[in-house]
Formats: C-alpha cells, structure tokens, sequence
C-alpha cells in the first residue's frame, strides 16, 4: 500500500456544505453540484500539472474521507487501498465521475424561476423565451437572443441597471452551460463589478459573481488562463470579498504551473 504523498490536494467539505480546496474557500460555478466542481478542478489541476495528482476528500456533511488520483486524461479513480472511511457502514461512499460525465450540459438547466428582477414586457417574456431555449440545449440560439436583449436593455436602461443584469445573470449561465468560459469570465466580472456598486462587497449576491467568475478562470485553457490572470486578480484587488487572499493564492499557484508547464 502507498502512501498519500504529503503534497496531496486537501479537499473538505464541512457540515453546512462549505467547500475548502488545500484551506481555501472553494465555491462551484452555477449549474453543476460541489462534487462535480470539485472534480473539474482537479482535473483543471492534472492537465496543467501533465501529470496525475491525488487527492483526499473528506466530507464531513456526509461523514466520510477518501482518496482519489485524477490523471491528466481526466479520468479519476479512488485509490481504495488508500481510502479512509469512517466506521459506519451504512454510511453512502462517494462517485468519482469519468471526465466524460462531468458536461454542463447535464447539469441542471437554468431555474425556472429567472429572471430575478420584476422586467416589464416586452423584455420579461423574451427573457423566459431565452430561458425555454437554453434548457432545451440550443445554446447557440438562446446566447444570441440574450446578447439582442442586452444590447437593448443596456441601450433603454443603461449596462449596469437591474434590468440589464437580470438578462446578463441569464447569459452567464448559458455561458457555462456551454462551456464558454472565456466569455463567461468576461460577464461575470462585469457582473460582479456592477452589483459591488449596488449592493457593496460583501452582498451575496456580489459574492456569487466573483465566485462565478473564479469559477469560469479555473476552467480556461492554460493559454487563456494566463492571459486572463491579471483581470482576475485586479477584480479580486478591487473588491474585497471573504477569503480574497486565499483566492489570489489559487491564482497564483496556478499561473506559476502553467508557466512551469510551458
């Protein structure tokens, strides 16, 4: 048996659901579940490593620790001899998902319950339309008629209305959901840096879109992350959300990979 070497990723998930990555806050972007996220950013880790990693998960909202290796394919799988589980039986064991499985566009849609904010007609009902069409995975299409109500809703109401970022919130889910992460981090950090103006830094809702932003940056490919690095960092510097250090920390890191790599 082989040991977990000292340089494994430390992944815990508290009681209340609250996702540290290595004692850093980790938030999953909208439209996937934490297990899903935490998965894709090992396996971001692996490929910008080009080499496997490991892994210890220790959920204690469903009471349980164990180990996995993501290689830089991105398949995964548990090291069972290496896993700690507790000493319940009956308690449930985790589901490492191949690279294959782990697609936005199985995840849930966006909710049914958009938009957020009270849009008057005819801007309400294109935006539902908008809604109807993502979910049936014409992602192409929904994303051109969000961007037409954004053009217009920025035009009427100016970029930064409530109006416009509840038609913009819509546009970076379908962003994510089809895997446009480069455009997606761009809405997000628009987003993130309007509501901070509403709403200040340390509003939920401000708190989601940076998370949401660092959550589509994970996801780049290296060449873009790199790219993309300095904006992230700035929006972190600008905006002081919770556990800011800590992020910068991830960004950091990563960057100093991919220029290893290269």
């Amino acid at each position: 048996m082989n040991p977990i070497p000292p340089d494994a990723v430390q992944v815990r998930i508290t009681p209340d659901g609250i996702c540290f990555i290595d004692e850093e806050f980790f938030t999953p972007p909208p439209g996937v579940t934490l297990n899903e996220a935490v998965l894709a950013h090992l396996q971001l880790e692996a490929a910008a490593l080009e080499m496997p990693i490991r892994a210890v998960i220790q959920d204690e909202q469903a009471q349980y620790t164990t180990s996995i290796q993501v290689n830089t394919d991105g398949t995964s799988h548990p090291l069972a001899d290496e896993t700690q589980t507790s000493p319940n039986p009956n308690l449930p064991q985790p589901t490492v998902l191949p690279a294959s499985a782990v697609s936005p566009h199985t995840t849930d849609p966006i909710p049914a319950h958009r938009p957020y904010e009270p849009l008057p007609e005819p801007y309400r009902g294109r935006l539902a339309s908008t809604c109807a069409t993502a979910n049936q995975n014409r992602f192409a299409e929904a994303a051109h008629e969000a961007d037409q109500l954004l053009a217009e809703l920025s035009t009427q109401y100016g970029a930064s209305h409530l109006y416009t970022l509840a038609a913009a919130l819509v546009r970076g889910d379908i962003a994510w959901l089809s895997r446009d992460y480069l455009y997606g981090l761009q809405i997000w950090i628009f987003m993130a840096r309007s509501w901070h103006l509403h709403l200040g830094p340390q509003h939920s809702t401000t708190v989601r879109a940076v998370g949401n932003a660092l959550g589509c940056w994970g996801r780049l490919q290296p060449e873009d992350a790199k790219a993309s690095a300095p904006h992230v960092v700035k929006l972190l510097q600008d905006i002081t959300i919770p556990n800011a250090d800590s992020a910068l920390r991830t960004i950091n890191r990563r960057t100093r990979r991919i220029a290893l790599a290269n």
